[in-house]
This record gives C-alpha cells, sequence and structure tokens, in this order.
C-alpha cells in the first residue's frame, strides 16, 4: 500500500489531512481499476503521484501550475537508478506526469478540486518502431513448442491477438467451441469484443480442455496445481518458446511481438482495418493504423 511521508506546516491538522490523502489516492486506485487500467498503471500512477507529493510537501488543493513546473524540472536532473551515470528517460518523465495528471483529473471531476492545476506541455516522446515476428518466424515458434500448454499460448496471444491479461483471464465459459468463437469480456479500457477462429486453433483449444479436465475449471490457462497461471508465466513460457527456436535478435522480441504480428500479418493478407481494429479490440482506428505501414509484398500464409 502506499504511505504518504509528505511534511505539513503545524497549523494544519496533520492526522486529518494525511487520512484524506490516503482516502484520495486509494479511492483513485480503485478507480483507474474500475475504468479498465493495467495492472501496471493501477500499480505505478500511485506511487509516482506519492513521490510528486512528498517532493511539494503540499496537500493537492494547495498544488500550482508552478509546482508541477518545479516538479518536472527536478525530474530532468534526476538520476536513472537503475543506469548509473544516466538521468531518466523523456519517456519515464512522460510517464510519471501522465499519472499526476490523471489523478487531478480525477480530483477535479470528482470536486475534491477546483480546478486541475496541470497545464504543462509536454510531448510524448515518439516510440521505437513495433517488433514483429515474420509469418515464417511465427512458424518457427509453433516448431518450437514443446507442450499444448506451450502452443496454446501462442495461439492466444499471436492466433486470437489477446494481451498478456486478457490471456490470464480467460475463463472456460469465454469460449464457444461450436460456433469457434473466443469472447474477450473485459479487455483494455473494459472493452468488450468477439474473436473468430480458425479450425485448426478451436481443435487445439479443444483438445487441451480435454487433456487438462478444465470442465469444472472457471480459468482456462491452468498450471500444475489448477489454479489460474498468473500472466508472469505466460510471460515466461513465451520466453522459453522463443529461445529454444532458431528465431535470430531474440532480445528485440517480447510477448506484446505477437500482438504486433497478427495485427501486421492480417493487414498484409489484405483484411480491412477496421476488422482489424475490432479484432484487436482498439478503441482508436489510428492506434490500428501504425500497422498500416507494413510492405503487402511479403510472404503470405
Amino acid at each position: 500500500e502506499t504511505t504518504l511521508a509528505f511534511r505539513v506546516p503545524k497549523k494544519y491538522n496533520l492526522k486529518n489531512i494525511v487520512h484524506d490523502m490516503q482516502t484520495y489516492l486509494d479511492d483513485f486506485r480503485k478507480a483507474l481499476k474500475t475504468i479498465g487500467y493495467s495492472q501496471g498503471v493501477i500499480k505505478n500512477y500511485p506511487k509516482h503521484i506519492e513521490n510528486f507529493l512528498n517532493y511539494t510537501n503540499l496537500e493537492p488543493k494547495k498544488i500550482k501550475t508552478q509546482h508541477l513546473e518545479e516538479y518536472y524540472n527536478y525530474l530532468k536532473t534526476k538520476p536513472n537508478q537503475r543506469k548509473q551515470g544516466e538521468l531518466l528517460s523523456q519517456s519515464h518523465i512522460y510517464s510519471q506526469l501522465l499519472a499526476i495528471k490523471t489523478y487531478f483529473n480525477y480530483l477535479e471531476t470528482n470536486q475534491i478540486i477546483p480546478k486541475n492545476p496541470y497545464t504543462l506541455k509536454i510531448k510524448q516522446t515518439q516510440k521505437n518502431q513495433r517488433i514483429h515476428f515474420t509469418q515464417q518466424e511465427i512458424k518457427n515458434l509453433y516448431k518450437a513448442c514443446e507442450t499444448l500448454q506451450e502452443t496454446i499460448i501462442i495461439h492466444l496471444c499471436y492466433g486470437c491477438g489477446l494481451r498478456r491479461t486478457e490471456a490470464q483471464n480467460l475463463n472456460q465459459k469465454d469460449i464457444d467451441y461450436e460456433e469457434k468463437l473466443v469472447y474477450i469480456k473485459s479487455g483494455k479500457g473494459r472493452k468488450r469484443r468477439v474473436i473468430p477462429i480458425t479450425r485448426m486453433i478451436m481443435k487445439d483449444l479443444q483438445e487441451y480442455n480435454n487433456n487438462y479436465n478444465l470442465e469444472n475449471q472457471e480459468a482456462y490457462l491452468v498450471n500444475q496445481k489448477e489454479t489460474r497461471i498468473k500472466g508472469n508465466t505466460i510471460y515466461q513460457t513465451f520466453k522459453k518458446i522463443l529461445n529454444r527456436s532458431t528465431i535470430q535478435n531474440k532480445e528485440h522480441y517480447s510477448l506484446h511481438s505477437l500482438r504486433h504480428s497478427i495485427a501486421t500479418h492480417l493487414l498484409e493478407n489484405e483484411m480491412p482495418i477496421e476488422m482489424v481494429r475490432n479484432f484487436l479490440g482498439h478503441d482508436l482506428l489510428r492506434t490500428t493504423q501504425i500497422y498500416a505501414k507494413v510492405n503487402f509484398n511479403q510472404l503470405k500464409i
């Protein structure tokens, strides 16, 4: 749990202020979860806000734009604890400021403060080009799978385009074996979507269901203790498959590269971009359009 440690002048009631601050932060964390933010955001945003409040030694109602500007300048000179001799990256600074902006938006919306003091105009750094596997490399990954569960993880994260949390939270009842559909009932931003899957993938999903005797299980992906697999286990399983493969430059790929890959491959195979958007569950079309910058002359499956 996040604990506020900032100092308050004697004229204020320290006990009441800290209690209110902690309550606001706890409620903010719950709001992030309800809205559907990722576990990373739910975990890190309150920490970023705590750091800011401890730096200013002020309660939110006393925060002005100048305090935010001072904190931004402070972050630009703060050493990077993970990389000795370097400063914080611009992307990490942006992430911290976005957390603070989101928090003050929350306070303003809930009439805890009269107006959001955040007026900084800081551009997000250009993200690195999204790395994806070629269609031949995807075949290589499938060949490197040693168990049916490993194959299923590739199916879900590539063939179905699921995010890690979506694969982790997938339940038995979310799969319609007869209609060959997978239902994502609480994706990013709490968006729901329906994913059509191929006959081959459905055959493997059904076999996995039978082999693991999942009829009485809520979760679809389970471990040896028959409990739901964690997202980190899914990631580690992917890394094992990748390391077994003959794919070059393995360090460039992440589990999310599978999602990037299916998006790119669907566009290469001339699926309309609106359909790809629905398949991935993107809120904005421009998010999907990032994948449109591909070479449509590449080998098709």
